[in-house]
């Protein structure tokens, strides 16, 4: 039985399983541990692999776990497309069937103004920049998830494919950062919830740079996270009992499967797996019910509010990058009712209370939020009363992380059409949240095949942002 688990094992560690299905190379060095061991230690969704597979993988695969910067990353991704017109470029002069119905209110910061259906961000926007002028050329979603969760475009021909949820042929900036930046704690360094985000795979870094998937949502009174808790039946005295055992077989099978003298002992990752699911500290990062009703329902007891919430327990305990999937933005049809009923008052109100609590806690100048999207909607409102995609020109929300609050950066033409002052690309955006975050954009990696790669494509700081 044993070597049956073995050979799936290594063969799914060749083939290169969680790394992008068009083309990305296997892992330049095979591991050939006991995945038997999964049976006890189940850890995470991370494509297929437990959290234990991924912590050897990062150490077989070299991981460079040396700190760059104390800051970590929050990184809210609205899936379909902000109408930033509705929202943070409100454009009052222009027509009726462009405008929209929302009109623009007076903010904590004068001179900045954003839609009246975010009245919790008005508060806030002395703590954040709004960037008004990002642009790319893809009007598919799949194709600007992939460019606004990795900085570059997928690419042409036919190798992107757009069916398959983890499909980058670039690594998305949470695997970057947990190559790149360091991780010394309990947590995996890359962890996103409530789902999956499309595109925000590892491509040829490798499967241990996957996130460790949260699936679940934090708003369910009956949320919890299944893989950082004993199996069920497994009592503390019993789950030693096969601690113990898992020790024997573990030094009998290095004495077979030995790898390297200079390589810690394969039970060093199952031993660190384990020590997640029984460190009272590391456990209790994900137990939100231990905050207060008070800050719950500051936060709004919404999906996005309360992932907000998580999110800010788990850069507290040491998580580097956390990605946050809010979706259903694609609002071809009643944008106006989608967007004041539905869309906007959970984000207006989890955003806020996230930016304005990190800030009461001293945690905002280490901890980097950023709220993106794929693309902006159209500026000309269809026969369906809705928005369609326009990536030409759209805006993105960044604050924390050491960068300047209280400022709006670039410029769109009076219909919200095109950027017409500082066009800011994703390679931009990339290159500044990698140098936010103490890692240079100029790095270059190279495939397993040995092509060059650089992290930002090219992408440039957007220095106004930095004192």
């Amino acid at each position: 039985m044993f070597g049956e688990f073995r050979d799936q094992a290594t063969r799914r560690v060749s083939e290169g399983v969680g790394t992008s299905s068009v083309g990305s190379p296997s892992l330049t060095r095979r591991v050939s541990d006991g995945i038997d061991r999964r049976g006890f230690l189940r850890m995470g969704s991370l494509a297929g692999l437990s959290l234990a597979d991924v912590l050897r993988l990062q150490h077989a695969t070299g991981a460079d776990t040396t700190p760059k910067k104390d800051v970590n990353c929050i990184f809210i991704f609205i899936i379909g497309g902000m109408a930033h017109q509705d929202l943070w470029d409100v454009k009052t002069e222009a027509p009726a069937e462009i405008r929209g119905d929302f009109r623009p209110i007076k903010t904590k910061v004068p001179g900045i103004d954003v839609s009246e259906i975010m009245p919790h961000i008005a508060g806030a926007t002395d703590k954040l920049a709004i960037l008004r002028s990002l642009t790319h050329g893809d009007s598919d979603h799949t194709a600007g998830y992939h460019v606004m969760m990795t900085g570059q475009h997928p690419g042409f021909g036919g190798n992107f494919n757009r069916n398959v949820t983890n499909n980058n042929m670039h690594p998305s900036f949470g695997s970057m950062v947990a190559n790149l930046g360091g991780n010394s704690g309990k947590l995996p360094p890359y962890i996103s919830v409530p789902n999956f985000i499309s595109s925000g795979g590892p491509s040829f870094l490798g499967p241990s740079y996957s996130p460790f998937v949260i699936e679940a949502d934090p708003a369910s009174p009956e949320f919890s996270v299944r893989d950082v808790v004993l199996p069920d039946g497994i009592t503390s005295d019993r789950s030693l009992r096969r601690q113990s055992a898992l020790r024997a077989i573990n030094r009998f099978e290095q004495q077979v499967d030995a790898v390297s003298k200079q390589e810690q002992s394969l039970d060093t990752f199952y031993e660190k797996a384990y020590q997640l699911m029984t460190s009272s500290a590391a456990k209790q990062a994900f137990e939100i019910d231990r905050e207060s009703t008070e800050t719950r329902e500051a936060y709004g007891m919404t999906s996005v509010g309360q992932c907000c919430l998580l999110a800010r327990r788990l850069v507290e305990a040491g998580c580097r990058f956390v990605s946050i999937e809010n979706g259903h933005w694609d609002t071809h049809r009643k944008n106006t009712e989608s967007l004041r009923d539905l869309l906007v008052p959970a984000l207006d109100q989890g955003l806020a209370a996230l930016l304005n609590d990190l800030d009461q806690r001293g945690q905002l100048d280490n901890t980097l939020v950023v709220l993106t999207t794929e693309f902006g909607r159209t500026p000309r409102i269809n026969v369906m009363a809705g928005r369609d995609h326009w990536p030409q020109a759209f805006s993105i929300v960044m604050a924390g992380g050491g960068l300047k609050r209280g400022l709006t950066i670039g410029a769109t033409d009076k219909q919200a059409a095109s950027v017409i002052d500082r066009p800011i690309t994703p390679s931009d955006m990339a290159a500044t949240l990698l140098t936010a975050l103490g890692i240079d954009p100029d790095i270059t990696l190279h495939t397993p095949l040995g092509r060059p790669v650089q992290l930002a494509g090219g992408g440039r700081p957007v220095r106004e942002l930095f004192a």
